[in-house]
């Protein structure tokens, strides 16, 4: 008998690996968030380690600025403030003969040869005691020592029988604080042990005495050893007297020691420490371009793996790059330097955007124009409530609460002008006696001129003239052998008048009988591109325009552009253009902790991040509650199929018997 059959009794579903395949699909979302975290997590350790390369390329400009990574609280503005702690300040000294005198330098600006003469050494006084046999057994008297040091108050020393061995004498003077320091020799005698009591301090004003007043015991018998002298010396021809051998407040900012009396002079030469400076500048430049290859490799595309940096095309990052590179390309303009480009000291930028410094480039430039290249790179800002020039030719003087802050270019148009007259005539000498009556505002001066006088003879009795009355006036040679009188202020409000008692024929001064008047002329020119107004050779900002009552001088030359002037706030300073402090504050402003935008990226991924981590969460909560719905519908299922099973087992048994 034939039959078919559906064999049950071996199909139980592997519910754990059919649900975890299915999850495994369903999850794909949450996989894909996690490559996206995993991926944001890495821009936020790029943004750390660039951020931790600039924190380097800010100690390293902290030091060119400030000579140390401790930054003021205040930034300098001034020139000036900012070269005194600035690595161009640093200075090194050295000695003809270290020998006699040695020294060192800080930042100064005593450059020079110093000749010094050591003609005697500073020493501190001493007196020792007369010898013990023990330190610690022979006793000495009891009572009181009293020590007196230079002008101190005298010091009252007791002893008694708790320490009147040399050892406590010893310990008791130390610990009287008297200016004086005891301690106990070996003289290598039968008898070896002394008590040596030294001033502190070198010196004569150091100098000490001791009254004995201890009775009973051994005698101490001090005696003085040697005595306090001061220190001698000639520097540069001028005799200084000091207390001490190290000397550290003479030459500013240089300590020189006096080891020994010289025979001769010992040259100290300081000169700029231009070694430093250029080694400071290459440090600069190395952790410049530890920034630059970081950036350049965020941005470099790998062909094998055809991949990109990580922070590839990211604005954030692209954006530090250019305001860095920016602070470096800047003109450069200020009142102390006519460079305007760190090229022009050696400094430049390659093709791939790193910095290279031409060290034999710099050098040249410090060696001949120290002070500008100083500035190209210091810069000089305006302090508050205070106002700069770029131009040396400008000097600010005042402002007023309508003058506003902001940047104002200068124009001369016109330049102020002397009142001034010029004899018609050569002088060789006087044919005749001459009388010349000069006046000038509500002064009047007469000179009194004699035959026969020469040209100087001439213009020193006019000038005499003017000295006796006070007049601002000044009688010169124009260059041909003529008189020319002029005022020595500049202005529309400057006049003279000059009448002779003679002729304006030859052989006399060739002013004439005829009352000659002459008057100054105001110096013209536009502030901020409005005319200014003029009062001699001030120019003062126009009101009802923002540079309103900004008041300046100006030292004329010609007409034309004579720079700009800024203006800051009362309560805020203003940079200036330069190199090192703008890269300064801009670093600051990038590494920000709180409102950078290092920072702000990085707030911005971790937000991202959080974000992602919160919908991995509530994703992968749904898909705990799916696997456990297909774990419960999958067993259900192997459930059914396991009684099946049986029953198959139970029918294919009974069929079995029924076939028999």
């Amino acid at each position: 008998m034939s039959s078919s059959s559906i064999n049950l009794v071996n199909s139980v579903i592997d519910v754990g690996s059919i649900v975890d395949n299915l999850i495994y699909v369903d999850s794909a979302p949450v996989r894909n968030m996690q490559s996206q975290v995993t991926t944001l997590q890495s821009k936020v350790s790029a943004f750390q380690s660039l951020n931790t390369n600039l924190s380097t390329l800010s100690d390293k400009i902290d030091t060119i600025l400030y000579g140390t990574t401790n930054t003021p609280l205040i930034n300098p503005y001034a020139f000036a403030d900012r070269l005194e702690n600035s690595i161009f300040s640093k200075c090194k000294v050295t000695s003809s003969d270290d020998a006699y005198v040695s020294a060192t330098a800080d930042n100064v600006n005593s450059a020079g040869t110093y000749s010094i003469a050591v003609t005697s050494l500073a020493q501190a006084k001493s007196m020792a005691a007369a010898n013990f046999a023990d330190t610690s057994s022979t006793t000495a008297g009891t009572g009181t020592l009293t020590i007196k040091t230079g002008a101190n108050d005298a010091v009252t020393v007791t002893i008694d029988q708790s320490n009147n061995t040399l050892t406590g004498v010893c310990n008791a003077i130390n610990a009287a604080n008297a200016g004086v320091a005891a301690t106990i020799i070996n003289d290598g005698t039968s008898n070896p042990f002394k008590l040596l009591i030294t001033a502190n301090d070198a010196g004569t004003a150091n100098s000490f005495s001791v009254t004995d007043n201890l009775s009973g015991g051994q005698s101490l018998n001090l005696e003085q050893k040697q005595s306090a002298t001061d220190a001698q010396f000639v520097l540069n021809g001028v005799s200084i007297t000091k207390s001490t051998n190290t000397i550290s407040d003479v030459i500013p900012g240089v300590t020189f020691a006096l080891k020994a009396m010289t025979m001769g002079a010992v040259n100290l030469t300081v000169e700029k420490d231009i070694d430093s400076i250029i080694s400071s500048l290459n440090d600069f430049v190395s952790a410049y371009n530890s920034v630059n290859s970081f950036i350049n490799s965020q941005f470099a595309y790998n062909a094998t793996s055809k991949k990109a940096g990580l922070l590839s095309g990211d604005s954030t990052l692209r954006g530090i790059q250019s305001n860095l590179q920016n602070q470096i390309t800047q003109s450069i303009a200020n009142r102390y330097t006519s460079l305007n480009f760190s090229g022009q000291a050696g400094l430049d930028f390659n093709r791939d955007g790193s910095l290279s410094l031409d060290s034999a480039k710099l050098q040249s430039a410090l060696s001949s124009n120290f002070a500008g290249v100083a500035a190209l790179f210091l810069g000089n800002g305006t302090p508050s409530d205070n106002a700069t020039a770029t131009d040396k030719r400008v000097t600010y003087n005042s402002k007023t609460t309508q003058t506003q802050a902001g940047t104002y270019s200068l124009q001369i148009t016109s330049l102020a002008q002397q009142a001034s007259l010029v004899g018609n005539q050569s002088v060789v000498s006087l044919a005749d006696n001459e009388t010349l009556t000069i006046t000038s505002g509500s002064k009047s001066a007469t000179a009194t001129l004699l035959q026969n006088d020469s040209l100087s003879s001439v213009l020193s009795k006019i000038n005499s003239a003017f000295s006796v009355q006070g007049m601002a006036i000044t009688a010169t040679d124009d260059g041909t052998g003529k008189i020319k009188i002029a005022t020595n202020s500049y202005g529309s409000d400057q006049s003279i008048t000059i009448v002779s008692n003679r002729d304006g024929s030859s052989g006399f001064t060739g002013f004439g009988t005829t009352p000659a008047t002459a008057s100054g002329a105001d110096i013209a020119g536009l502030i901020n591109g409005h005319a200014a107004v003029g009062s001699g050779l001030i120019l003062t900002g126009a009101t009802g325009q923002q540079e309103e009552n900004l008041r300046l001088s100006v030292a004329q030359t010609a007409i034309g552009d004579y720079g700009s002037i800024t203006v800051a706030l009362a309560d805020a300073g203003t940079e200036g253009s330069s190199i090192f402090m703008n890269l300064h504050s801009r670093l600051a402003g990038i590494t920000d902790p709180l409102t950078g935008p290092i920072h702000n990226s990085t707030d911005s991924f971790n937000q991202n991040i959080k974000s992602l981590n919160d919908e991995i969460s509530s994703y992968q909560a749904r898909l705990d509650v799916e696997k456990q719905m297909l774990t419960d519908q999958y067993n259900q299922a192997d459930q059914a199929l396991r009684m099946l099973s049986v029953t198959q087992s139970s029918l294919s048994s009974q069929l079995s018997k029924l076939g028999g």
